[in-house]
């Protein structure tokens, strides 16, 4: 016997709380749980970020004992992080600029035609 879907107070249907899908063990390979377990742990996103900021950290704290050969000198150039600065400026830059370009070369929605419209060339059924 099957109960009734459930309603709220204005008479639309609720739908249940289901669980989130979880893979399941027996279609997976002991070889990929064992490498790739560590992603179902619900603190690999927050791990992730703490590791690359701290590799950003210490690739800055390293700039400073690196001695580089400079083709025409700039003083700024030799501050410390001026090159993880300038990476990061230029790669905000490159994914700014996908915004105007975007805009540049978008069509109108309507660019085909009305969604509900049967092209020119073909016979009415009426």
């Amino acid at each position: 016997m099957t109960l009734p879907p459930e309603r709220d107070s204005s008479g639309r249907f609720v739908k249940p709380e289901q669980e989130a899908p979880k893979p399941s063990d027996e279609h997976t390979h002991p070889m990929a749980k064992l490498l790739f377990g560590w992603v179902e742990s619900p603190r690999t996103p927050l791990l992730l970020l703490l590791l690359v900021a701290l590799i950003a950290a210490s690739l800055i704290v390293v700039d400073l004992f690196i001695d580089r050969h400079e083709y025409k000198y700039t003083a700024f150039a030799e501050s410390t992080g001026f090159y993880a600065f300038w990476g990061f400026s230029a790669f905000a830059i490159a994914v700014l600029s996908g915004w105007p370009l975007g805009k540049l070369l978008r069509r109108d929605e309507d660019y085909y035609g009305e969604a509900d419209t049967k092209p020119d060339d073909v016979e009415s059924d009426s």
